[in-house]
């Protein structure tokens, strides 16, 4: 009775560790992605067939048990993109969202780009795989062929035929501007195949701007706005401000100024002509910016807009331009050591604020 026992005994701890296993991932160091199709109506039995024939799991008998005790009985159809270093939980959480109706090229990494970059540092962006945790994990892309590509002016004519609206007002190649595409990238996350082209990466960004600039297409023109000019003057609300609030009422100055002829005079604008925008600087750098810089940037100089935005604006920043707050401030400065920020409407007022809240601290 006693050895009858303890098989019993070690046949359910066998049983245990074996099941265990079998939830576990086939390869925890997999890096390929495995394309697999679940037909309409497949049921759960036969979803766990196709999932061992393509070694994505260990045991079909223990899937398909496993998802009917865990109630994971709501699978899709479509293609999937999976890999071996997925559990079977992970699996069967993925197959509950909708696959795709055709076959797509797996996922092979990601590209973040984040509000506010330029041109340049979106080019140093991209060689970043942000898809793991490796911050040694390269792209296949190069910053080189980044900024070879977005300044081809064949490529730059296709992307304006393929998105009419958001390039209809593009600036022309000899309107002054670095990039005819700076700030029309839109600040997100992209995947990346194996397959994906430079090109093809760079039209992704230019496709989610398209995208998000859809609501405010037919109400531009009512505003006396073309996209350029919403795009640059974002650009500018971008770096001024932080909070939405923030950003509505210095959108509003903006457009206080840009109404009487009053150059905008943001140190954006300078940073960006100079090279310096999104560097870190010193206060007394910041504080003694040169103002008279020749370039078509320098709106301390020059009335109106630059010839095109300085950076990719956020949804935020274009919302806040869009709608600005309705007010009578021409004039707004930031607390050098807590960013928030105060509003005039007289130059008196302007440079008392600017004296407490930057002057003091610069001197100190």
């Amino acid at each position: 009775m006693t050895a009858v026992i303890l098989l019993l005994v070690i046949t359910g701890i066998s049983v245990c560790f074996y099941i265990k296993s079998s939830l576990e991932p086939v390869n925890t160091q997999a890096t390929e992605m495995v394309q697999v199709e679940i037909p309409e109506g497949s049921s759960t039995k036969e979803i766990a067939r196709i999932l061992e024939k393509n070694h994505l799991i260990k045991n079909a008998t223990v899937f398909n048990y496993y998802a009917k005790l865990k109630s994971y009985n709501n699978f899709q159809s479509g293609f999937y993109n999976l890999s071996q270093s997925m559990s079977v939980d992970e699996l069967a959480k993925a197959l509950q969202e909708s696959g795709t109706p055709t076959a797509q090229e797996p996922v092979a990494g990601k590209v973040l780009v984040v509000e506010g970059l330029t041109i340049k540092q979106i080019a140093r962006a991209i060689t970043d795989n942000v898809h793991t945790a490796d911050k040694e994990d390269k792209t296949p892309f190069t910053e080189e062929a980044f900024l070879e590509t977005v300044q081809n002016e064949d490529f730059i004519n296709r992307m304006v035929a393929a998105y009419p609206k958001l390039l209809g007002s593009l600036p022309a190649a000899n309107s002054g501007v670095k990039y005819r595409l700076e700030g029309y990238l839109f600040p997100a996350t992209y995947d990346y195949s194996t397959e994906t082209t430079m090109e093809e990466l760079i039209e992704q960004m230019l496709a989610a701007m398209d995208n998000r600039l859809q609501p405010y297409y037919e109400q531009l023109a009512a505003k006396g706005l073309n996209v350029n000019e919403l795009l640059t003057l974002a650009s500018l609300v971008e770096k001024e401000g932080s909070t939405d609030e923030d950003r509505r009422n210095i959108a509003s100055v903006f457009f206080n100024r840009l109404n009487i002829g009053m150059p905008l005079q943001s140190n954006i604008a300078i940073l960006y002509a100079m090279d310096k925008l999104g560097e870190k600087t010193t206060l007394k750098e910041d504080t003694t910016i040169d103002t008279n810089i020749a370039s078509p940037y320098n709106i301390y100089v020059n009335t109106g807009l630059m010839p095109g935005p300085v950076d990719s604006p956020s949804l935020s920043a274009i919302e806040a331009t869009f709608a600005p707050n309705k007010t009578n401030y021409y004039y707004f400065v930031a607390d050098v050591t807590t960013g928030a920020v105060y509003f005039a409407q007289t130059g008196e007022e302007h440079n008392q604020n600017v004296e407490k809240y930057v002057n003091s601290k610069v001197n100190n």
